[in-house]
């Protein structure tokens, strides 16, 4: 169920320079690829188009306009008495033995309590509500966040003509979108196995020899960029690289994010052509923009809060009550004791409850075994 008008809407109505980061032979859906013409990074309207093309050829039951409006679990029944919102605002009520959240790892915009943003007169904008930069032509613009979406958004503004700055708020990993951040994926390049072989490889690896592995890799990738690195530093930009210096992958495995594959933005701040000043800078804001702390004004008329998302722990407790929240436990980020990601595509402490995320690799190479074990419980094997 979906609650959006058309398949795919959800990256269609996006901000118009979306586009995956790294390349196209990673991200291919379950059975069926994309076509060998498709660009390395995938543009979101293609990515939203093909989606809505899978559902087609795959035969998929997928309704639109349906909203999902929660669930309690019938231990009885050992099932869900679920409720969704059509689109004529009428209820059915449905009763599966399963619900798969498949919400993202970064479903809900996190709108952090700024101190004194109420007092600004402009336009104060999620990210997730950002679609186009061609309006603040000519126009001070600044946007909150360091990671991909501010990244994206920064040089969607400076690309029409706004004059653009960034707010860092922590410091940040960035590595080039090639070859470095395309490094973690090796297992993906050149000929050899197959599509799926290559996924059972990669999920091979225990979590410490990764770490070991994307280590190595970092410090490697660290030494290609050394020239962009520098000249970030050298700008006042406060760099950081991963848990023990394991880059980007378990960074995303861990927090969902924090990071950017410079795709020409981070270049734009080495030559100043976009601004750059630290959120801890910032005494207060006022109807026109920003005072900072050595006395500047600085005016501004949007405000971009590319401030990140919740996690899917966020929704359980609104979907399913807090007596599920609380048996379900965080989802999503690295469990010390199995050192799996925390219930995702696995069994969850709440019956009949399952959570699918992260990037497309990873979606293609879980859900089977997701599927696997709900069919191993519809059998009677479990």
């Amino acid at each position: 169920v979906d609650r959006m008008a058309r398949i795919g809407d959800n990256w269609r109505l996006r901000y118009h320079g979306l586009k995956l980061h790294n390349q196209v032979h990673s991200n291919h859906l379950p059975f069926l690829s994309f076509p060998k013409t498709w660009p390395k990074y995938i543009p979101k309207d293609k990515i939203a188009n093909w989606l809505e093309s899978y559902v087609e050829t795959m035969e998929i039951n997928f309704w639109t306009k349906t909203s999902f409006e929660g669930a309690e679990y019938d231990a009885a029944a050992k099932g869900w008495v679920a409720r969704l919102k059509q689109a004529d605002g009428s209820e059915r009520i449905m009763r599966p033995r399963h619900i798969i959240m498949a919400t993202s790892v970064s479903g809900t915009p996190s709108l952090p309590d700024i101190p004194t943003l109420d007092r600004f007169k402009g336009k104060v904008v999620h990210s997730s509500g950002f679609k186009d930069g061609a309006e603040w032509k000519d126009k001070p613009v600044y946007v909150f966040g360091t990671g991909t979406s501010a990244h994206d958004i920064t040089q969607d503004l400076h690309g029409n003509g706004a004059k653009v700055t960034m707010v860092q708020r922590s410091p940040t990993l960035i590595v080039n979108v090639e070859p470095s951040a395309q490094l973690y994926d090796g297992v993906y390049y050149g000929k050899g196995p197959t599509l799926e072989d290559r996924d059972l490889i990669n999920v091979s690896f225990p979590l410490d020899v990764m770490k070991q592995a994307h280590k190595i890799l970092t410090d490697k990738t660290r030494e290609l960029d050394k020239p962009l690195l520098d000249g970030l530093e050298k700008i006042g930009f406060r760099l950081e690289f991963g848990d023990n210096g394991t880059g980007w992958p378990l960074k995303y495995r861990s927090r969902g994010g924090g990071y950017y594959f410079n795709v020409g933005c981070s270049d734009l701040l080495v030559r100043r052509e976009v601004g750059l000043i630290q959120y801890h800078d910032i005494a207060e804001f006022n109807a026109s923009g920003m005072k900072m702390k050595d006395g500047r004004e600085l005016p501004a008329e949007l405000l971009v809060l590319a401030t990140g998302y919740k996690g899917q722990d966020h929704l359980v407790r609104g979907f399913f009550g807090d007596a599920v929240a609380d048996r379900v436990g965080k989802v999503w980020g690295f469990d010390e004791a199995d050192q799996e990601l925390r219930n995702m595509w696995m069994e969850t402490p709440q019956q009949g409850l399952w959570f699918t995320g992260g990037s497309f690799a990873q979606c293609r190479m879980y859900s089977k075994y997701l599927a696997m074990q709900i069919k191993a419980r519809e059998e009677g094997l479990v």
